[in-house]
């Protein structure tokens, strides 16, 4: 746990104020635009995070190696790309109340755009929701093609 704050403190870094302010000046609708795409952008990687970690099992190794190989690549760039997502999240909740120490002045985000986070979680909660849909709509749909195989009971 702890290794996990200290490489969100490390990419906070990185992707600190400096990328929210880029945002607020360069990205169509500012920073809530930003905050729109990064929202959306949670779930999609969260979901190809779980269907390529979930293809990579002992048996697709011995008989698909190359394949496996790429899968469980793309499940690490999907982990690096979910680190980064939220290390771009904290540090718009940094109010400059955290932890027990001292306060500190709160991040540009925050004191520029204080609701931010909610934007950012009806995003993720729609796309959550639109992803759900499509996988049990893709559900019905093939359970309906097999079931149309099998032939009725007399």
């Amino acid at each position: 746990m702890l290794a996990l704050f200290a490489l969100l403190v490390l990419s906070d870094m990185f992707w600190g104020d400096e990328t929210w302010e880029w945002s607020a000046d360069n990205w169509p609708g500012g920073a809530y635009g930003f905050a729109v795409f990064l929202g959306a952008l949670v779930p999609c990687v969260a979901t190809l995070f779980v269907l390529t970690a979930s293809r990579t099992d002992r048996k697709s190794w011995k008989s698909h190696k190359v394949r496996s190989f790429g899968f469980t690549l793309l499940a690490v760039v999907c982990g690096a790309a979910m680190l980064q997502l939220v290390s771009l999240i904290f540090n718009a909740q940094d109010s400059g109340k955290w932890g027990r120490g001292r306060d500190t002045p709160p991040s540009w985000v925050f004191s520029n755009y204080p609701w931010l986070w909610a934007v950012g979680l009806v995003s993720t909660v729609a796309t959550a929701a639109l992803l759900i849909a499509l996988a049990v709509a893709r559900d019905k749909r093939t359970s309906r093609t097999e079931d149309a195989g099998v032939p009725a009971p007399n």
